[in-house]
């Protein structure tokens, strides 16, 4: 009897929590970075939100060829701002001696940049700069990641309610658990008086 008036309560509680939260989990959005730029080119709104990163992976394997992710934090449309900040070099693979430690401590492969305000990146559209790094030189190419705030709730799709219907809509779901939670107490009343009536017999 103690545990069914437990999961009643349980249940009633869960029915009155608001219904339009929804928990993100952060994610890693990954770019390859090749000899042609970088796949994807850009990440456009609606994808990525904040505590999502950036995982930058070099898979050009040219001999001495190497890339970096140069980022406009302060989005003055410069990349050598006090504020911007960008990627180490990194390479294709690293070489590594018997034990599997790297012979060149400085060689990366890849790195993760995290969307947040903690790491000097607003939401909106963040300019970078792609550098491919040869004998020939340094090639640009520029590209835009854009990250919104995680705001936890389920955007309004078209077509909802205006927000003036939404107060009594809640007033439902409160009366439609209020109402759910009276019959449940109801049962557990009944119950014993069914279950001494069945021992009788």
């Amino acid at each position: 009897m103690r545990h069914l008036t437990a999961f009643a309560l349980a249940f009633a509680v869960l029915m009155l929590l608001p219904q339009g939260v929804v928990a993100h989990e952060a994610k890693e959005y990954t770019f390859l970075l090749r000899e042609g730029g970088s796949t994807p080119s850009a990440v456009e709104a609606g994808i990525l939100v904040e505590t999502d990163s950036l995982f930058f992976m070099s898979v050009d394997d040219r001999e001495g060829v190497s890339h970096r992710v140069q980022v406009d934090a302060d989005a003055d449309g410069s990349f050598e701002g006090l504020d911007d900040f960008a990627t180490q070099w990194l390479n294709s693979t690293c070489e590594h001696d018997a034990n599997g430690s790297k012979l060149d401590e400085v060689c990366v492969v890849t790195e993760l940049v995290l969307l947040a305000p903690e790491n000097g990146l607003l939401p909106g559209n963040i300019s970078m700069r792609h550098q491919i790094r040869s004998d020939s030189g340094i090639s640009n190419r520029i590209f835009y990641v854009n990250y919104a705030l995680d705001a936890h709730v389920q955007p309004n799709l078209p077509n909802t309610p205006a927000q003036t219907e939404q107060g009594a809509q809640d007033g439902n779901h409160v009366s439609l658990a209020l109402l759910l939670v009276l019959s449940l107490l109801g049962i557990l009343m009944i119950t014993p008086r069914l279950m001494g009536s069945s021992e009788e017999e």
